[in-house]
């Protein structure tokens, strides 16, 4: 069984996100802290909030720690917010990002087209290390 954390940075969609995780039968805890997370097989950083109280959030739990269990090579997924995160910036805050991946997030131009989002059914063809355990 795939024991998977989510990060609880005070905002967040933790609940539906932990309920769907294990209704596919994943372990899974809400963490605040990364204390112990050689303890799991990933860990994921939730969407919704806004990007300045969510980084700091992360910082007074230690950036240090989160930086070192990516470099660890644990599988770590961002989910919306969580994944804008992972930039050294975004338009939509002043503070600095996780530092995790290179470049900055920007809003999308007024005239562009928003893309869709929501939940899909996907079909598995053919199987990836990003897959494993889904």
């Amino acid at each position: 069984m795939v024991k998977v954390a989510i990060f609880d940075y005070g905002a967040g969609n933790i609940f539906s996100l932990k309920n769907s995780l294990e209704k596919n039968n994943a372990e899974v805890d809400v963490i605040t802290n990364f204390d112990n997370s050689n303890n799991y097989s990933g860990l994921i950083l939730p969407g919704v909030g806004n990007f300045d109280p969510a980084i700091k959030s992360i910082r007074e739990r230690s950036k240090k720690q989160f930086n070192e269990f990516v470099k660890n090579k644990m599988p770590v997924l961002g989910i919306c917010l969580g994944m804008e995160m992972f930039f050294e910036k975004s338009e939509e805050g002043k503070e600095k990002g996780l530092e995790i991946m290179k470049g900055e997030v920007v809003l999308l131009p007024k005239q562009m087209k928003i893309p869709h989002m929501g939940w899909n059914n996907i079909q598995i063809k053919q199987q990836s290390k990003i897959l494993d355990g889904v």
